[in-house]
């Protein structure tokens, strides 16, 4: 079905579809094309449209603004839909090493948050919205767990919409980490648009802080990521309350799937032991 769509899409977009790759299926269905350096996305239904074609605003503005990003591909009109789906086309990367680091990933925020406002339309930025959603839909998950994070949750909104922000609001990239970052040709480049937003700084900085306090990331590197950015975000007075926030919404991202992976649920059950009892110092295990 998927690969109907994107050889449809390929077509329109006058790009030869013929044994694409796929190299990945999730939240978008994600082909390489062999007849040249493209790569086409297809997400997974006509209500993610206007999100496609907010990455596409963004990535064209970033590319105006000179900041290191994934470039769309220009030489066709998109996002097409087909069948409901919405197709989009990037110019392909093909990964050098090594891998990113903290400092890079501090660097590209800085010029990203540095390259004002872009002519796209950005949503608000909420950072709980989904944690609800999640939890009306959990399955395979104890009722006292579920109680426990919805109260969470309802505390963490109160106290969420008290907090004074250091830095200036503004569009924030929304999941800020270096499996979104890239090194090509010797530069690395940001890539994943689909949560831009307008709202704090604050929030990009966070999961690198969260994964030297909980996935054990060297403090040498937290430091090079500070000093590359200008600002440590554990110095500012409400981190505490964007740290609970960013742990709660990771803790329910993980909760989606107890029921495919033993591993998974025993991971779940951890964290929310660790939240439950406070434990600020006890390691999280990544997925």
């Amino acid at each position: 079905m998927l690969t109907d769509v994107m050889r449809s899409a390929c077509r329109t977009a006058g790009l030869d579809p013929e044994d694409a790759v796929l190299l990945r299926l999730g939240e978008n269905a994600i082909y390489r094309l062999v007849s040249e350096p493209v790569v086409v996305r297809i997400a997974r239904g006509q209500e993610r449209l206007s999100i496609v074609k907010k990455e596409l605003c963004v990535a064209s503005w970033l590319e105006a603004s000179a900041v290191p990003a994934v470039h769309a591909y220009t030489e066709a009109t998109q996002p097409i839909v087909v069948d409901g789906y919405p197709v989009s086309f990037w110019k392909a990367i093909t990964p050098d090493e090594p891998s990113p680091g903290p400092a890079d990933l501090a660097e590209l925020l800085r010029q990203f948050h540095d390259a004002g406002d872009p002519p796209c339309e950005l949503p608000e930025f909420d950072p709980l919205y989904q944690v609800e959603p999640r939890l009306d839909a959990a399955r395979a998950v104890r009722d006292e767990d579920l109680d426990f994070l919805r109260a969470r949750c309802r505390e963490l909104v109160k106290r969420y919409a008290e907090l004074k922000f250091a830095l200036p609001y503004g569009p924030i990239h929304g999941d800020a980490h270096t499996g979104n970052l890239l090194r090509a040709d010797g530069q690395v480049v940001m890539l994943d648009f689909e949560v831009v937003a307008r709202g704090p700084r604050e929030w990009d900085l966070m999961p690198t802080s969260i994964s030297g306090q909980r996935f054990g990331l060297a403090d040498e590197q937290y430091r090079a990521f500070c000093n590359a950015y200008g600002f440590d975000v554990r110095s500012w007075q409400g981190y505490t309350v964007l740290r609970d926030v960013r742990e709660l919404t990771m803790t329910t991202w993980l909760m989606q799937n107890v029921g495919e992976d033993p591993r998974i649920a025993e991971e779940f059950a951890h964290r929310v032991r660790s939240l439950r009892e406070g434990d600020r110092d006890v390691v999280w295990h990544p997925f």
